[in-house]
């Protein structure tokens, strides 16, 4: 590894070196008196106790400290032995690592006395023996590599041709340094006994990697990926492409491997098998950066180009990876607190801890913020703006840590972070005038202006060599001409700006991170602005994800509402109107036209009679407005509809973008059922009657959600197991495929394992239709016996066959509960023709039905307070999530009343997920019989095992408040769940903002649901929906079947979904959930519209 000296003719700047040796001189002082808490003492008492200075015993913990001193002085005697040789005579160059031994051995015993004058530093003799040895072998390198050290140096100060490789040789000898960093080798056994039983190896992870969470070990394995990408850099540079990437993968494994080995012999160090592959993959990524002959203006390009996007997803990260989304969050009370504590002085918080740690947080913070001097960069922010925008930045994340809890805030922070971007910014820049000196003026002989102006030069030119690529490769005429996005008039502008608007109101007043919603949606908006088709995918992905009502408490106007507002604003204000068709499909256009006349007579219907809205307009399911809640599925489905065929008219692949959105969601729930799976029952515990719920927190009322989206998103992936032409991608559909299976299996339901064998009968024979050889017909049948391989065991387990024994009595029971609801309606012939109106079952059961009816609950006002109020009735549990550990004690305090004796209160803290529970600790609080008078209760509560788990397996933990047994209604106030050290755990426990955070679940589910789609439309919409439903339904499936007839495979797969879907619809609702309605709707609309026929227009 060498500079290369011996060609460049340009040499350091004196002052340069001055000013460097002058910057860490006084770091090295100033660190060692740090905190800078001065105690005056006799001078002669303080020589008297230096020279009785003692020698102290250090074990392994201290080695790493005496080292790190060591270390420390390496540079100063390095700069000094260098500033001292300079092009004096040849016997001053010989004597100037002398020179340097004694000025720094003499520094390093003059700051241990001045030490004695601090009483927080510790003296030892071992301090001044690390110092001098670090002295002695930082002169012996000068004396060695001082002239290559000037080298290096003259490229910063105008060798710009040489700055690149001089900068990558840097870097690479860093890396290796710092990669041993404090060198704290094991040296017995007792120290091999104990690094073997710790938790810092492991053959593919070491266990202590994830102590910072899931997100920090992320962050870590892709920083040690881009960490290793300059070395890939370099050996492209110095192999000139004779060797191939997987030579250069494995040169970065042997980097990796010697790395983590060397670890291992590290008391410190930290060694896993997973960093060898983090380390090839990073430097394969820097020979292929390489070899594609990259230019630093050119990304300066591109990356204004996205800037947008860029900025928003650092943003992002850099809040997650400062607990922004996974830490709690404190009040003013703490703010305030941790305000008091706070130390101004620079680098105060570096001196309490290990020098390992605070090296790697100096890192961590430099690199963290190093990303905005880079965007700046680009953007020819210049350095000030550079400056100021990090330190702005950092200044937000720290005053955020006086929120967080386990947190807080350094304000060195800000000065590190103003000088990271700033360094990266200067240094980008020297590079960036590097490239341009090569092929204009050498840029030292130019003014600044001019300088800047090359450059920029440089990057258009490389945005028009990109251009010209893109038109000989027939890339760019046919872009322009079939995705000619849309450009805004001013009134589009304004009508685009208006919801936007609205949409950042619902969002800053979202009760649940409501920051990361932001940044999500803004870079989701940024996304299909430039992308339109992709909402589609991305609206079918968000169906099942993008759920977070068990954690806000919304379930009326949501965050899938919220994307989908944004999808539809930006689509119809960028994807052009569909030309008029002189041939309209009449028949499907009066069929939608019925179907929407029948919603919207329901929902009107639904509303009345008509009120006011109120504190429980939205709470509640047995609110006239939960008609709006159900109502908006369809809204959004018709909205689309529109928006479906002005992307067939253009040209895009409707079904496909469908499908890919599906299969993305269903790897999700897939991976959530997996998880539910692994955390509760065990994966292969088939004997237990949990039955799981993914992501679907509309399944709080119970319901069909999981299973139905399961096999509706089943055949898009058939389709593209068989559609992809990717080795890789299709043993990845493959493995989903089996998941799949599984996961549908563990839901019990025994509706949906007939529902999806026929999905998977119909979506293989699509496939097998239009295969003329033998052997594409036999692959057509792959997914079947993938299924049924993975279904026999789990079907022949005992709950399995224990259910399918009660199929004729639980038949009978839903057979009961359908008359029931029909019997509900009333009579009139009104209501039989229009139905009750959407969204009203669960409230017309409460007051009319004989079944056992659900227990209530509403928010009550009275003058300055707002309470809870819960009735009798089936058990019904409203609760939240609590971050509470194992092992710890909490206090419990609620304020409750009731007119009536004998009321009581139930709180429950257990292991749950939606609506089973686990290890549940029981509190019953009495509510007194005096009325109007609230009574105060406290109690202790041992939280034993709850919260407990490994990372990957963690059940989370669910407080729950239930009126207790009996006809009493009770009120709830101030509930409070607080730790030991006063930390709040319970958030809204006032109710003064109504019900967030705050979210319900039931254990029966015969007053929440018809459970029956033909049932729930007729009781809901009337014989005039049943009609409708029937019609939409009957085209579509017509017609999906001709065209896959016609060998047409992905109409095969939408018959498949929608046909699943109606199976499951005989003894399930599922359009009682707008999302649901919204993907019913969908289906019908990709089935029964004449995509074709709209196409061929263009």
């Amino acid at each position: 590894m060498s500079f290369d000296t011996a060609s460049h003719q340009s040499t350091a700047d004196p002052s340069s070196l001055w000013l460097g040796w002058l910057a860490y001189a006084f770091f090295v002082i100033y660190g060692s008196l740090v905190p800078l808490d001065f105690h005056p003492r006799p001078l002669a008492e303080a020589w008297a106790a230096f020279q009785h200075i003692p020698m102290l015993v250090i074990g392994v913990e201290g080695r790493a400290d005496w080292i790190a001193n060591c270390v420390l002085y390496v540079p100063l005697a390095f700069l000094t032995a260098s500033l001292v040789r300079g092009d004096r005579p040849p016997a001053i160059r010989l004597l100037s690592p002398v020179g340097a031994i004694i000025f720094c051995c003499t520094l390093a015993v003059a700051i241990e006395f001045v030490q004695l004058f601090f009483p927080p530093r510790t003296v030892s003799m071992n301090d001044i023996i690390a110092e001098c040895l670090g002295s002695i072998i930082g002169a012996a390198m000068a004396a060695t590599w001082a002239r290559r050290f000037k080298g290096f140096l003259a490229a910063f100060s105008g060798d710009a041709a040489r700055l690149g490789p001089c900068l990558l040789a840097a870097y690479a000898l860093a890396y290796l340094v710092l990669s041993l960093f404090p060198y704290d080798f094991l040296l017995s056994q007792a120290e091999f006994e104990q690094k073997i039983a710790s938790g810092t190896w492991g053959w593919l992870f070491a266990a202590d990697s994830f102590s910072g969470g899931m997100l920090m070990a992320a962050v870590k394995l892709a920083a040690e990926v881009l960490a290793a990408l300059p070395f890939g850099l370099l050996l492209g540079r110095r192999s000139s492409g004779r060797h191939g990437l997987s030579w250069t993968f494995l040169l970065g494994a042997a980097l990796g491997l010697f790395i983590e080995t060397a670890q291992w012999f590290l008391f410190s160090g930290i060694s896993q098998g997973v960093s060898v592959l983090t380390r090839a993959v990073g430097v394969s990524a820097g020979a292929m950066l390489w070899r594609a002959n990259w230019d630093i203006n050119a990304l300066a390009v591109r990356a204004r180009r996205f800037a947008p996007a860029l900025g928003a997803l650092y943003l992002f990260a850099l809040a997650a990876v400062n607990g922004w989304f996974w830490r709690a969050w404190g009040g003013m009370e703490l703010a305030a607190r941790k305000s008091a504590e706070i130390q101004y002085l620079p680098f105060y918080y570096h001196y309490y801890t290990t020098e390992t740690i605070a090296l790697v947080s100096l890192i961590s913070i430099g690199v963290m913020y190093a990303p905005i001097g880079l965007l700046a960069w680009a953007m020819s922010a210049g350095p000030w703006l550079t400056v100021s925008a990090a330190a702005l930045a950092a200044s937000v994340v720290e005053t955020a840590k006086l929120f967080l809890v386990g947190l807080h805030p350094d304000p060195s922070d800000v000065f590190i972070a103003a000088f990271a971007a700033w360094a990266s910014e200067r240094l980008t820049d020297k590079l960036a005038g590097a490239s341009t000196s090569r092929a204009e003026t050498p840029e030292r002989e130019q003014t600044p202006r001019l300088a800047r102006e090359s450059r920029s030069f440089v990057r258009l030119q490389a945005m028009k060599e990109d251009a010209g690529r893109e038109m000989a490769a027939g890339i760019a005429p046919p872009a322009k001409q079939r995705h000619a996005w849309s450009i805004p008039s001013g009134p589009g502008y304004a009508g685009l700006l208006v919801v936007l608007v609205l949409l950042g109101w619902g969002v800053a007043s979202f009760p649940f991170h409501p920051l990361l919603l932001s940044l999500l949606l803004a870079a989701f908006t940024a996304l299909i602005w430039r992308h339109p088709p992709l909402l589609v995918a991305a609206i079918l992905a968000a169906l099942p994800l993008l759920d977070l009502a068990q954690w806000s408490g919304r379930f009326f106007f949501d965050e899938f509402d919220m994307l989908i507002v944004a999808s539809l604003a930006v689509g119809y204000a960028r994807v052009p109107t569909a030309p008029r068709d002189k041939d309209r499909d009449w028949l499907f256009l009066a069929v939608v036209a019925l179907l929407g006349l029948s919603f919207a007579i329901a929902t009107v219907r639904g509303l009345l009679p008509w009120h006011l809205p109120d504190i429980n307009a939205f709470a509640s399911y047995d609110s006239p407005y939960n008609a709006l809640r159900i109502a908006k599925g369809a809204l959004w489905a018709f909205l689309l509809l529109g928006l479906l065929r002005r992307f067939q008219a253009g040209g895009q692949d409707v079904r496909r973008l469908f499908a890919i959105g599906m299969v993305i969601g269903l790897a999700g729930t897939v991976a959530v059922i997996f998880w539910e799976r692994l955390a509760f029952p065990g994966l292969f515990d088939f004997a237990g009657d949990y039955r799981v719920t993914g992501p679907f927190s509309q399944m709080n009322t119970g319901g069909a959600d999981i299973e139905c989206f399961l096999t509706a998103a089943s055949p898009f992936l058939v389709l593209l197991l068989f559609q992809t032409r990717r080795l890789a991608l299709r043993i990845a559909a493959a493995a989903l495929l089996l998941v799949t299976a599984y996961a549908l299996m563990v839901t019990f339901s025994r509706n949906a394992y007939g529902a999806y064998g026929l999905t998977l009968a119909l979506v293989c024979l699509a496939a097998l239709l239009p295969s003329p050889r033998r052997w594409g017909r036999a692959a057509a049948l792959l997914p079947m016996l993938l299924a049924l391989a993975v279904a026999l065991p789990i079907f022949s387990a005992p709950f399995v066959q224990a259910r399918m024994a009660r199929v004729g009595a639980d038949l009978a029971i839903r057979q009961a509960h359908w008359r029931d609801a029909l019997r509900l309606r009333g009579p009139g012939w009104v209501s039989a023709l229009f139905g009750v109106g959407l969204g009203r079952y669960p409230d017309t059961h409460y007051w009319r039905s004989s079944e056992p009816r659900a227990a209530s609950y509403r928010l009550e006002a009275e003058p300055g307070n707002t309470f809870l109020s819960m009735g009798a009735g089936a058990a019904l549990y409203l609760e939240q999530f609590v971050a509470v550990e194992p092992g710890h004690n909490y206090l419990l305090s609620l304020d409750a009343r009731s007119g009536q004796p004998n009321a009581a209160i139930k709180v429950f803290i257990c292991e749950k997920w939606l609506l089973t529970s686990f290890n549940c600790v029981r509190e019953e609080v009495a509510a007194g019989s005096e009325a109007g008078q609230w009574r105060h209760a406290e109690r202790r509560i041992s939280s034993g095992v709850l919260g407990g788990g490994n990372w990957i397996a963690h059940r989370p933990v669910k407080l729950s408040l239930s009126s207790a047994d009996g006809n009493a209604v009770v009120a709830v106030d101030n509930v409070s769940l607080r730790s030991e050290d006063g930390l709040e755990l319970i958030a809204n426990g006032d109710f003064s903002r109504g019900l967030d955070r705050w979210y319900f679940s039931i254990d029966n589910d015969l007053p929440w649901h018809v459970w029956s789609l033909p049932v729930g439309v007729l009781f809901d919409q009337g014989w005039l929906g049943l009609a409708a439903f029937g019609l939409l339904a009957s085209l579509a499936l017509v017609r999906a079947a001709r065209a896959a007839w016609a060998g047409d495979i992905a109409a095969g797969a939408v018959l498949a979904a929608l046909a699943g879907f109606l199976v499951i619809g005989v003894f399930a609702t599922l359009i009682d959930s707008p999302r649901f309605l919204l993907l019913f709707l969908l289906l019908a609309w990709l089935a029964g519209l004449r995509l074709d026929r709209v196409s061929s227009r263009d």
